[in-house]
């Protein structure tokens, strides 16, 4: 019974223990929560310093976004530019009640975010697209509401970037909608038809629905619903750029037949073309022919459309699917076909030629259609630079949703390509990228995914 008793005792005891250290640790916890959650004197909400390295970008996903443990990061060399906003890991938020920036630090919640900008959980949610306030990670960055509900400066969206000791991280400007062009856009003249716009197209063939918005409607149907994409390309674009609709027909369809030529192209009659081009001409807007290449060569492809470049709104392009090039291939686009640079380049150089010795005006766009990478062979060597009278723009192509369209583009577009064109389906995307999503103004809406060079031209099937 004594041991018994002594038994009870010891049991006893522990449990006294292990109350007064449970009492310890909830206090520090709660401690700990009121002084993330409540501001200073200073208005700087406070938080402990995370104990892991980390390096976000907002042009990764959010799984990209996140390293490995232990991962090195390298602190950026640059100066901070003096428009920059720096963020310290133990005095993150000062509430300012102005529309800004903001990097999600590890333990970080929407309500101590929104609360220390004098802001609002659903209004943060909603400048910010997200459905779900428990749907944030370290790295990412978030839009700030004024009381107003305005948002911050677009055209400074920042890059995110930390040092390996995580003492600070450092916003600074993702670049203007010009800046974040291709080398080449940036320095197009006045002659260029890339000059100060950005180009916007339906596409499609006349009376075939399927092909496109455009063959959706007739001439007279579509000039108002091209004139209001436009305008919203033209808000997105801000005071740097215009916008230059255009139609945009698949002026040589690929098709099963092979035909009397044995070319598998049903071109359209010149009546067809010229409806759209003197349509095109009435609104100060351009056409774009384009040609499916079937089983002639590129530069054979193209030939029947040279004649039209006698009207200054016309330009041309080539789609590589349809080329039918493979050994044993009975109809074009199945497998898909293929172009190579050399071929790319010849049909440049026709072009070239032809308005040269035409003494037409130039430069005319060459458009060339790809959504796989091995749709131009040696793409490395593309000439950008030997025919003047051409603006070689390259088209990102394929339908589905967003996070494999811009991941897509943003591995075959950098800053060194020529001309850029991005290309979106009306029926087939879901959803579809708004304006400032394909521009690169914004992030793809409840993510930082962005399209990292500015597209020159936007074409809509």
């Amino acid at each position: 019974m004594r041991r018994l008793r002594w038994l009870l005792l010891e049991i006893g005891t522990a449990a006294l223990l292990l109350a007064a250290v449970f009492g310890t640790l909830s206090a520090s916890v709660q401690a700990a929560d009121l002084e993330q959650t409540r501001p200073s004197t200073s208005g700087v909400i406070k938080r402990p310093v995370p104990p892991v390295n980390w390096f976000a970008q907002p042009t990764l996903s959010p799984v990209a976004a996140q390293p490995k443990a232990g991962a090195t990061v390298a602190t950026p060399a640059a100066p901070i530019p003096s428009n920059s906003t720096v963020v310290t890991a133990t005095g993150a938020i000062t509430g300012t009640g102005t529309p800004t920036y903001y990097v999600v630090l590890p333990g970080d919640t929407l309500f101590v975010i929104a609360s220390g900008f004098g802001s609002t959980t659903e209004a943060v949610m909603a400048a910010n697209g997200l459905s779900n306030s428990d749907m944030i990670h370290a790295g990412q960055l978030l839009l700030i509401p004024g009381p107003d509900g305005a948002l911050p400066d677009s055209s400074l969206l920042p890059v995110v970037m930390a040092d390996a000791a995580l003492t600070q991280s450092v916003i600074a400007p993702r670049g203007t909608i010009t800046e974040r062009m291709t080398s080449l856009a940036q320095q197009a003249d006045v002659t260029s038809p890339f000059y100060g716009t950005t180009w916007l197209t339906y596409y499609g063939r006349p009376h075939v629905d399927v092909m496109g918005i455009l063959g959706e409607h007739s001439i007279e149907e579509l000039v108002p619903l091209l004139r209001e994409e436009a305008a919203a390309y033209d808000r997105a674009n801000g005071d740097a750029l215009t916008v230059t609709p255009a139609f945009h027909l698949v002026y040589g369809m690929a098709t099963r037949a092979a035909g009397d030529d044995d070319s598998h192209l049903a071109y359209m009659s010149d009546d067809e073309v010229m409806a759209y081009i003197d349509a095109a001409e009435a609104e100060g807007w351009g056409v774009i022919l384009d040609v499916q290449i079937g089983a002639l060569t590129p530069t054979e492809a193209i030939s029947p459309a040279l004649t039209y470049l006698k009207y200054e709104n016309v330009h041309l392009a080539i789609d590589p699917e349809f080329a039918k090039v493979h050994a044993g291939q009975i109809v074009p686009g199945n497998p898909i076909g293929y172009v190579t640079a050399e071929q790319v380049n010849a049909v440049q150089a026709t072009i070239d030629q032809y308005l040269t010795r035409e003494r037409l005006p130039g430069p005319r766009i060459l458009l060339v259609h790809q959504f796989q990478s091995d749709m131009i062979v040696e793409p490395e060597k593309l000439d950008k630079s030997s025919y003047p009278q051409v603006a070689l723009t390259l088209s990102v192509d394929g339908w589905g949703g967003p996070w494999g369209k811009v991941s897509k583009y943003n591995s075959f577009v950098t800053p060194d390509s020529s001309y850029s064109a991005f290309k979106l389906f009306y029926r087939w995307d879901e959803p579809l990228l708004l304006p400032d999503e394909v521009l690169g103004n914004l992030p793809y809406r409840g993510s930082d995914f962005f399209m990292d060079v500015t597209p020159n031209m936007v074409i809509y099937q």
